[in-house]
C-alpha cells in the first residue's frame, strides 16, 4: 500500500479538533502506541530511507516495512504490514535474525477519518516528550494532502515530509 503523508508542527489541538469536527471527520480512536524501529547490522535500512518497525497499538501488534519512494514535498512510502500475535516474541525473532533496535518510543495518537484520508494528532511521551503535539495528514495523493491542508486552515509550506528522526533532530531530542 502506498502511504503519502506530511506533518504540521506545533498545532493548537483544540483549534484543529474544531476544524475536524466542522468538516464532519469521524474520530476512529485515541490510544497509546509503542514502537521499536530496527535496522540491520550495517545501518542499511535507515541509509536507504526505509523503515522496519514493530508496533503495539492497544492490543494489536503490527510488523511494518516501509520503502522510501522519494518525494521532496511529502513522506511517500510503499508500506508492507502484517499483524503479529506476540510483540515480545516478534522482537526476539528480529533480534535473532540480526536486526538491532535503533529507536523505541511511546506516543498517544488520536486519529480521524476524512473523505480524502486520515488526520492524526500525535503526542510523544517519555524521552521524546519535548516534541510538541503535531498533526499528521495521510492521503492517497499529494493533491489530496494539499486539499486536506487547506480544509484544516494550513498552508502547503507548513507541511513537512518528516519522520520521527527529523522531529528528534529538530527538537534536539
Amino acid at each position: 500500500m502506498k502511504e503519502i503523508e506530511v506533518k504540521v508542527l506545533e498545532i493548537d489541538r483544540q483549534e484543529v479538533e474544531a476544524r475536524l469536527n466542522a468538516l464532519g471527520a469521524q474520530k476512529e480512536f485515541e490510544a497509546e502506541f509503542f514502537a521499536i524501529v530496527f535496522d540491520d547490522a550495517t545501518g542499511g535500512i535507515k541509509a536507504a530511507g526505509n523503515l522496519l518497525r514493530l508496533r503495539r497499538e492497544g492490543e494489536s501488534v503490527t510488523l511494518t516495512y516501509k520503502v522510501n519512494l522519494g518525494s521532496a514535498t511529502s513522506k511517500s512510502m510503499e508500506e508492507h504490514e502484517v499483524t503479529v500475535s506476540d510483540f515480545e516474541e516478534m522482537r526476539r525473532i528480529l533480534g535473532a535474525m540480526g536486526y538491532r533496535e535503533v529507536l523505541s518510543h511511546r506516543k498517544i495518537r488520536a486519529q480521524w477519518r476524512l473523505p480524502l484520508g486520515h488526520a492524526v494528532i500525535d503526542r510523544y511521551l517519555d524521552k521524546l516528550a519535548c516534541i510538541p503535539e503535531f498533526l499528521e495528514l495521510e492521503a492517497s495523493s499529494e493533491t489530496d494532502l494539499n486539499v486536506m491542508l487547506e480544509q484544516l486552515g494550513f498552508r502547503p509550506e507548513q507541511a513537512l515530509p518528516w519522520n520521527t528522526q527529523n522531529l528528534m533532530q529538530f527538537y534536539g531530542a
